[in-house]
């Protein structure tokens, strides 16, 4: 398991970008998880369904709304250009540790 610090160097972005996309990523996940459960069987891991679940449909600008911030998640479009996706990042920053 990789650490944010190892994450961030390998999509190039920073590990205060990682940290905040984790803490994003946990709140949806707090909110909408219970519910989530029964697709599981749709995915390869349950990392890769709260990759999916967490960044797919607005769900961060929500984080973002309730928790009164001011977080810009345009940065994840730059992403795509490092030759990664999205969803591998996700998938990296969940399991990614603090240290």
């Amino acid at each position: 398991m990789a650490t944010i610090a190892e994450v961030a160097n390998k999509f190039g972005v920073s590990e205060g970008q990682i940290k905040k996309l984790k803490n994003g990523m946990a709140t949806v996940w707090d909110m909408i998880g219970y519910d989530c459960y029964e697709f599981l069987d749709s995915y390869d891991s349950e990392t890769e369904m709260i990759a999916e679940m967490t960044l797919d449909a607005g769900r961060l600008e929500e984080y973002t709304r309730i928790q009164g911030g001011d977080n810009d998640w345009a940065w994840l479009d730059t992403v795509g250009k490092n030759g990664h996706s999205i969803m591998e990042l996700g998938q990296e920053t969940w399991d990614a540790r603090y240290v």
